[in-house]
């Protein structure tokens, strides 16, 4: 469900970002893409954007998201000391910092303001995914420099709790006087799914809101307040540390624990290939460790170069198939065994005899495929043993095919 923040009646000069952690933007230049992820888990990814028709204001606009995003952290952790929002980092020569995009969307401003501020939310959702912002881990906080979509709505936000992708738009034409920190904090909330189905407090006609108290965040109308003053769920009885059965955003996996220690995930690489995770935190091209949240959740994928495959994996995945990590509540370490996608087979002979290949002998086989060796004596000859891949008497022999296989028959005259 889609929800608004409108704006009722704001008086006075427009709010600084209260509490800001640091002035600015450490990131430099821009990018229409999401750069190499930092952190892992869950994330939330910053946008500035602007229509088709629009200036390039990134200069000025990252500074301001970038501030932002650092009001919504001290707020929120002064709100619950235990967690806050896990926004989405980059690595840059300033230093590690918010990765801020800059989307110039396909459409005019005026097209974007006749859709009204809902449709404008659907197209440029729309709009955003089919220019790469789709990743089913991430929420997507965007800034929208452009003409004003629908006169006092602040901005436009919805999600579900357990899946992405999902949108938060500040509209900064939209409110004139309101701090956009504030409205970021409101419409990450429903991003995030919040208002939850079950909360008692919701509005009349309006289930995306509460409506117990006009200083909760996610009030529906604005009432002038710096983020600073407003409450994350008053009484905690709605959508946010509360003891009731419906959904509760305390426990969103896009949220970072703050009161425990991260768990280590030790990966080693055997051989050549990468490993990536689904969610983001793990993209290695050798051995490589990460930190994660208790409790994460998350699958690797191994990719192998050309001519190689994934043979196995070991430690806390076993098996070829993706390695999925369920829960993580203590260190683990696992390993990615690479091998050729085609080995060689050579077959020996000592004495007099043959030995049979199902399937065909030949110089080189697919790995991983059932091979079966069978010793075949001469007249006047008998099998006595095999060496090499293969051990033992019997005249059977399944070696693995992982690596180049090398088996050497004896026969002995009777």
């Amino acid at each position: 469900m889609r929800k608004a923040l409108v704006l009722a009646a704001v008086a006075g000069a427009l709010f600084a970002a209260p509490n800001a952690l640091a002035a600015g933007w450490c990131g430099s230049g821009e990018t229409p893409t999401d750069r190499t992820d930092v952190v892992t888990g869950r994330q939330i990814h910053a946008v500035w954007a602007v229509p088709s028709d629009g200036a390039d204001t990134f200069a000025t606009g990252a500074p301001r998201i970038a501030d932002d995003i650092n009001s919504i952290l001290s707020w929120w952790q002064g709100q619950d000391p235990t967690r806050v929002p896990r926004f989405d980092t980059a690595a840059f020569p300033g230093g590690t910092c918010a990765d801020i995009s800059f989307v110039q969307l396909p459409r005019t401003g005026a097209q974007y303001a006749a859709l009204g501020a809902s449709g404008a939310f659907n197209r440029m959702s729309t709009d955003l995914e089919n220019v790469g912002y789709f990743n089913p881990f991430k929420k997507y906080l965007v800034y929208y420099d452009g003409p004003s979509v629908e006169s006092g709505v602040c901005g436009t936000g919805g999600g579900d709790f357990a899946t992405g992708p999902s949108f938060a738009f500040v509209w900064l034409s939209g409110c004139a006087g309101v701090s956009s920190d504030n409205v970021g904090a409101h419409e990450l909330l429903h991003a995030l799914g919040a208002l939850p189905e079950g909360a008692p407090h919701a509005c009349p006609g309006d289930t995306g809101h509460p409506c117990d108290s006009t200083q909760d965040i996610l009030y529906p109308y604005n009432n002038g307040l710096p983020l600073a003053q407003e409450i994350l769920d008053v009484n905690h009885d709605d959508y946010y540390a509360h003891s009731g059965t419906w959904i509760d955003i305390q426990d969103s996996p896009w949220l970072h624990l703050l009161n425990v220690a991260p768990v280590a995930l030790t990966l080693a690489l055997s051989g050549s290939g990468h490993v990536k995770s689904d969610v983001p935190g793990v993209d290695c091209s050798a051995s490589c460790t990460t930190q994660w949240d208790p409790g994460s959740s998350f699958t690797l994928v191994a990719d192998p170069p050309a001519g190689s495959r994934l043979v196995k994996w070991q430690g806390a995945c076993t098996g070829s198939l993706d390695c999925s990590i369920s829960s993580m509540s203590a260190p683990a370490s696992v390993t990615a065994v690479f091998g050729p996608s085609r080995i060689a087979v050579r077959v020996r002979v000592t004495g007099k005899g043959r030995v049979q290949c199902r399937p065909a002998c030949s110089s080189t086989f697919v790995a991983g495929n059932s091979l079966t060796l069978r010793a075949v004596a001469s007249p006047g000859w008998r099998f006595v043993r095999w060496a090499g891949a293969c051990t033992g008497t019997g005249l059977v022999c399944r070696p693995k095919t992982d690596y180049a296989v090398t088996a050497r028959a004896t026969f002995r005259q009777r």
